[in-house]
């Protein structure tokens, strides 16, 4: 054999050694990160399954514990009824909130069982002050009918869960959890209140119009600088009114969840999940002020001003609406919620990013003046502001009139244009909070 055929012949088999061994590598490399991925899928299994069989526990509690209170009499077994829901509501609501469902199809899920646990906080109040509890316990069996409709929505989506269902590819497929079949929009009694039209949505997105998508780099990148989160992770992408980046990560050691617009990449939510609450109380006017400062750095504009403030068990809910040339902008709200301490524990600016744009108005065609006599004589009218309201798919110019008789808080809002009367809302109960001038 010529020694150039021996060379060939053994440089020929070199290479097929080298081939099979990278062949080999390759298998195992692909068989390690198979498992890998396999392990990843199964702890996030693990995860959101265990999320959402904890929140249909504390859900079901919530639910006979109401049922109890529906036909008790005792003052004192009430309170402590009453003190076991607020805590299994408020469970329930932070164990729904690391869920990636769709937040606008399900929009009313988290924020009923916080609502929930607040009415029962006022109802606590009520009841150890020794005041007339009538006004609750008449809602009793519209929250209960609700809670009741709320646990066979969870029932649904945890009878998925077991055998080869993974949860995991269900998100990965779809990009967000179904809890249950169809919409899910609950409907709580008016009792639960947190300032005036705080529950309007535009479901058009107008002010996305024309915005480019971002990347989920990109938004992670968003949230990182804006709110100072850290190892965000963008886990999902829901789909809605409009779509949305889902993401995990840290803010100040704390857990955290965002969403972010895929158009424009605009911080809509933020909760801080499991902080403890701390120590210190600094009042109404620092609480206005920080809570404009975290929208700011959420990237909503400075025509923000407080509109509502109310307090519940330590927090702070601060609601904020754009204010231009002397009109407030209710279809445009932020809700900030704060620690004790003033740190952040949550943002919702859906309404302000979903409607927040530069809009034509009509002229306002009657003064203060006039308006007052567009109002009832047994009003004591407070305070008189222009107002661009929710009136169905559409807005409205109004004057606000804040007012009051026989000791109960009202807001009439009429049409700046005709004078015809747009629409009357009432503060229930002094724990609702109350309007900032």
């Amino acid at each position: 054999m010529k020694t150039s055929t021996k060379i060939l012949t053994a440089v020929t088999a070199v290479v097929i050694l080298a081939l099979i061994a990278a062949v080999v590598a390759l298998g195992i490399g692909l068989h390690g990160a198979g498992m890998r991925a396999a392990e990843a899928e199964r702890r996030v299994d693990y995860m959101y399954e265990t999320a959402l069989c904890e929140s249909l526990d504390s859900v079901r509690e919530t639910e006979n514990d109401i049922a109890k209170m529906l036909v008790s009499v005792d003052r004192k077994a009430n309170i402590g009824l009453a003190a076991d829901i607020r805590m299994n509501a408020g469970s329930a609501a932070a164990r729904v909130a690391t869920l990636p469902v769709d937040v606008y199809s399900y929009s009313g899920l988290e924020k009923f069982l916080n609502q929930v646990s607040d009415f029962m906080s006022g109802y606590i109040r009520a009841a150890e002050s020794g005041a007339d509890t009538e006004k609750y316990s008449e809602q009793f069996a519209a929250l209960h009918e609700t809670v009741s409709s709320v646990r066979r929505k969870l029932e649904e989506a945890a009878d998925k869960l077991g055998g080869n269902y993974s949860l995991a590819a269900d998100i990965n497929e779809s990009g967000s959890f179904d809890i249950g079949e169809g919409e899910f929009n609950v409907e709580y009694p008016s009792v639960i209140y947190d300032g005036p039209f705080s529950d309007s949505r535009d479901t058009s997105w107008k002010a996305l119009e024309g915005k480019a998508e971002v990347s989920e780099e990109e938004a992670a990148s968003v949230l990182a600088e804006r709110l100072g989160m850290s190892d965000v992770r963008i886990v999902g992408k829901m789909s809605g009114d409009a779509e949305l980046y889902y993401a995990e990560g840290k803010r100040e050691g704390v857990d955290a969840t965002a969403t972010v617009t895929v158009r424009g990449g605009e911080i809509v939510t933020f909760t801080a999940h499991g902080s403890e609450k701390r120590g210190g109380d600094i009042g109404q006017e620092k609480a206005q002020s920080l809570a404009l400062g975290y929208a700011e750095a959420a990237g909503c504009d400075d025509s923000l001003v407080p509109v509502w403030y109310n307090t519940c068990d330590g927090d702070m809910l601060v609601t904020l609406a754009p204010e231009k040339d002397g009109i407030l902008y209710y279809p445009d709200l932020v809700k900030v919620k704060l620690r004790a301490d003033g740190s952040l524990a949550g943002i919702e600016a859906e309404s302000y990013r979903a409607n927040h744009r530069e809009r034509e108005l009509p002229a306002a065609r009657m003064d203060k003046d006039a308006i007052r006599g567009c109002v009832s004589p047994r009003l004591s009218v407070e305070h008189i502001r222009l107002a661009l309201i929710p009136d169905g798919s559409s807005e409205r110019l109004c004057y606000e009139i804040s007012s009051e008789y026989d000791g109960l808080d009202y807001f009439v809002y009429i049409d700046a244009v005709s004078g015809a009367q747009a629409d009357i809302l009432r503060v229930i109960d002094t724990y609702q909070g109350k309007q900032v001038i």
